[in-house]
């Protein structure tokens, strides 16, 4: 248990660290949405990792409106990875999509994921026919194929991160679109884990820097 609070810990004070030294500087120089052709009607829906919430995401947010992305299009889907299963979360990402949807006549949205979130959105395309829901579908330092270091934590969420786990045998490498990873990704272990469908290699920055390095963030902007 002492391990599983010092990791909570060390993902909070990594994530203060990373949105305070680079809020400015994402986005900052970038085309516009507009300048780029960029279709910004299709509404983005935003899924943290484990053990974070919504405000992760403040940075890319950011950047995405102070690029000419309508905020009113930008949502953030909260769950409690430290409490419940994955398998839970996805189905409230299931109802929170199709509430989205609503909102567009039933267009389909693009999911941007953050580490265990990219696991929770999987579980919702492959079993919960969220596939179809979706134009596309971006994972960040997600633990596709299990991470080492989820042995250091036992919640329901951690236990479905761990190698081998039966979450990830039953998602068997399916429901992945477009990733994202770092090879100094000290979460994700190996950092090979975090490949699944299209790979694309990152700047080698940690776990938590992903969502805040405006390199990444320009590699996001072209899979839109």
């Amino acid at each position: 248990m002492t391990k599983h609070r010092t990791l909570v810990a060390s993902f909070r004070l990594q994530l203060a660290v990373a949105l305070l030294g680079l809020t400015s500087a994402v986005g900052s120089r970038a085309a516009t949405f507009a300048e780029t052709g960029t279709d910004t009607s299709i509404p983005i829906i935003f899924v943290h990792g484990w053990a974070m919430n919504n405000s992760s995401w403040d940075t890319l947010v950011n950047a995405f409106v102070m690029d000419g992305y309508p905020a009113g299009n930008l949502y953030r889907f909260g769950y409690s990875s430290l409490f419940a299963s994955n398998k839970t979360s996805a189905n409230q990402l299931a109802n929170f999509v199709s509430s989205v949807r609503a909102n567009y006549g039933g267009k389909p949205v693009i999911v941007i994921a953050h580490s265990n979130g990219g696991l929770v959105t999987r579980w919702y395309r492959t079993q919960l026919g969220g596939s179809a829901s979706m134009k596309r579908f971006i994972s960040l330092g997600s633990p596709h194929a299990g991470t080492t270091t989820a042995r250091s934590c036992f919640s329901p969420a951690c236990i479905e991160m761990r190698p081998s786990s039966t979450f990830l045998k039953t998602l068997n490498g399916q429901g992945c679109d477009v990733s994202l990873w770092s090879a100094a990704d000290e979460i994700i272990a190996p950092v090979t884990s975090a490949q699944c469908g299209t790979s694309l290699q990152t700047e080698s920055v940690k776990h938590i820097p992903l969502l805040s390095t405006p390199s990444v963030y320009a590699q996001i902007r072209t899979q839109l």
